[in-house]
């Protein structure tokens, strides 16, 4: 479980690495710089509530077995080499917005609080919370996309 959430805080700081890198572009208009800076500092506070997961002792507000890390071993990959790509090349406002709309939409699919199973009503409510905001991100995205590419 504990290298579970680890995998996870690992994904959402790659994650947040990728956003500041592309909010660096030169191409890219102020107003999705801010953007993607504020969605960069939101996926570091999820790495930072994960972190407070990781502090309880096994099976003490999870249930102790072993889970799966295809998915987000996969993810972390992508995002990783998402990552090597942006330091690259500059990012033009499609390859922007696109991105972090996949990223998004798969990190929901693969997020913790869909996979595990929690004892404690806090922790379930706090990673209900991290998937909502996945939603969100996603939504002003998609919100992005309409404004700039019409």
């Amino acid at each position: 479980m504990k290298k579970y959430l680890s995998l996870c805080i690992e994904i959402e700081e790659t994650i947040a690495r990728v956003y500041r890198q592309m909010a660096k572009s030169t191409k890219l208009p102020g107003e999705l710089k801010t953007l993607l800076q504020t969605l960069a500092e939101e996926e570091d506070d999820h790495a930072m509530q994960l972190r407070f997961a990781l502090r309880f002792p096994a099976g003490a507000a999870m249930v102790d077995k072993p889970y799966d890390r295809t998915a987000a071993q996969n993810l972390l990959n992508r995002a990783k080499e998402l990552y090597k790509k942006t330091c690259q090349h500059e990012c033009d406002l499609n390859q922007a917005i696109e991105t972090g709309i996949e990223l998004e939409e798969d990190f929901c699919q693969a997020h913790i609080g869909n996979s595990m199973e929690f004892r404690d009503e806090n922790l379930k409510k706090m990673f209900a919370a991290l998937a909502q905001d996945d939603k969100i991100h996603s939504q002003k995205l998609l919100d992005a996309r309409t404004r700039f590419l019409g």
